[in-house]
């Protein structure tokens, strides 16, 4: 006899554990864990009602993080739905393209969606609806097998893919947590979108009897704020809000109460992570990890790995640490301890693209994934990330890897921030152009630009360096906090084609 799967089950066993706990909330709303359980229920007959069922797709789509939407999420999975869903913000593209692809039975909205297949529903009318109903107890239909959630990629190579993750993954990727934020009496102060990682967290909170506080959209004082109020509290931080917390003289040497700190998501410049460790004192613990949506956590810098880099091994920074517990992590195409591909292989890979069965066999083989990564293997097992395999510039033919350019240009102290995308060139089929944010204390002008540049050219080679440099008030970013190079190569294009407009 098939039983629920674990996934859910154990949420719905913490809920009746730490009945009177109070589990997550924003500000002066905060629900107790059996409150979430009563709105649970009431939601999952409320969308049965609406036809949602084990199987079914159901898309919900938000403008910013209310935090309603983690019961959608919750109760969506205990009817075994497939879940699908979008926190719109000013850098959302392709919502037309998601919602035809994710093919919603229903979608839930509190901001304007494009037509396309599936009803609809206000999501205050959604609770609205289910706060009339009895909170009768609902058996969980969701299996092992089934997929739970299907979320799409950044987009910022191309048109968005829909990553389909089953509940044994989701169970998986729960289990390999070693720095889990509710060990002990922390709070976690959500700031990252509940879409994305950040609803992973607030779930496994509940899972251990911890509280969530969902803060949205981050502010350096905000956040601060929140962790003196709630404290000891843990977090996790995009690279970008690790340096809004650096350059604001209110945080710059701490936050009171914050005493764990997990961040990842996209390539964290060593010498500021640095200053954060020693600024910000031994009493903050802090966990690095290296996922993606296709495969979850690979690998992780744990604390002791921290508490090393502060003092002899500084170099440690620069890595991603090792693979997680039950995660093989392979660098195939490349000798020992050279660059070249990263493989992965874990229970919580990904069962594949939805609706792309050439682009699933692409990566998939044999129970490993292709993570698009290039990185290598120090001799004591450290993995470091050099680039992505389709992050190139091509000139005259030659691969020019963005990442090694980005990471020299930020060793210029009037650099901050970096981001290489590539433009059309007629004599070298592309070139590489760079965009700079300057550092505080520190002017954008054209002698740092040439300076930086120059640092390129001596660290790496005189073809690496950029023939194009702009600087810009901040990089934009994609919805999850990592540069948006798709906007950044419109941004190239265009200012080529104001180079070429006749004087």
């Amino acid at each position: 006899m098939s039983t629920g799967a674990r996934y859910v089950t154990d949420l719905i066993d913490a809920c009746e554990r730490y009945a009177d706990r109070p589990a997550f909330g924003s500000g002066a709303w905060v629900l107790t864990y059996s409150e979430v359980l009563d709105r649970t229920y009431r939601l999952a007959g409320a969308l049965a009602d609406l036809g949602i069922r084990r199987g079914s797709g159901l898309a919900c789509v938000t403008a910013g993080n209310p935090p309603e939407s983690l019961l959608v999420r919750l109760a969506a999975h205990v009817l075994g739905a497939r879940l699908t869903h979008v926190c719109v913000g000013p850098t959302t593209h392709g919502l037309d393209h998601l919602l035809r692809d994710c093919a919603p039975a229903l979608v839930v909205h509190d901001t304007p969606v494009p037509p396309g297949p599936g009803a609809r529903t206000g999501l205050a009318a959604l609770l609205e609806s289910a706060s009339a109903r009895e909170a009768l107890p609902v058996e969980v239909a969701a299996r092992d097998e089934d997929v739970a959630r299907v979320t799409y990629t950044g987009g910022t190579t191309g048109r968005p893919k829909g990553v389909a993750s089953t509940f044994a993954a989701m169970a998986a990727r729960t289990a390999t947590r070693t720095d889990a934020p509710g060990s002990g009496p922390l709070t976690f102060v959500s700031t990252d979108s509940l879409s994305q990682r950040s609803g992973g967290r607030c779930l496994e909170q509940l899972r251990v009897g911890g509280r969530s506080e969902i803060l949205h959209p981050f502010g350096t004082r905000e956040f601060a704020e929140a962790c003196r109020r709630l404290g000891p509290a843990a977090t996790y931080l995009t690279p970008s809000m690790l340096y809004r917390l650096l350059d604001d003289p209110e945080t710059a040497d701490g936050v009171p109460g914050l005493v764990r700190v997990s961040y990842g998501d996209s390539p964290v410049h060593p010498e500021r992570l640095r200053r954060a460790l020693t600024r910000w004192g031994p009493d903050v613990r802090w966990t690095q990890g290296y996922g993606m949506n296709e495969a979850g956590v690979l690998s992780r810098l744990s604390p002791a790995d921290h508490d090393a880099a502060a003092t002899d091994r500084p170099h440690l920074l620069g890595s991603v640490g090792r693979p997680a517990p039950g995660v093989e992590v392979e660098v195939r195409g490349a000798a020992p301890g050279a660059t070249g591909e990263v493989w992965v292989r874990s229970p919580m890979v990904m069962a594949g693209y939805r609706n792309q069965p050439a682009l699933t066999a692409e990566v998939l083989h044999d129970g490993w994934l292709r993570t698009g990564d290039v990185g290598h293997f120090d001799a004591d097992g450290y993995l470091y990330l050099d680039d992505r395999v389709k992050d190139v510039v091509m000139v005259h033919g030659a691969n020019i890897y963005c990442g090694p350019v980005e990471t020299a240009l930020t060793r210029h102290p009037a650099v901050a921030r970096a981001a290489v995308v590539g433009r059309t060139d007629p004599l070298t089929g592309e070139a590489v152009c760079a965009f700079l944010v300057a550092a505080p204390g520190h002017a954008p002008t054209e002698e740092a630009a040439a300076e930086a540049c120059a640092l390129v050219a001596a660290e790496l080679a005189p073809g690496q360096r950029p023939t194009a440099v702009f600087w810009l008030p901040a990089l934009p970013l994609t919805d999850r906090g990592k540069p948006d190079k798709r906007r950044l190569r419109e941004l190239a294009a265009a200012s080529q084609e104001q180079e070429q407009e006749p004087k």
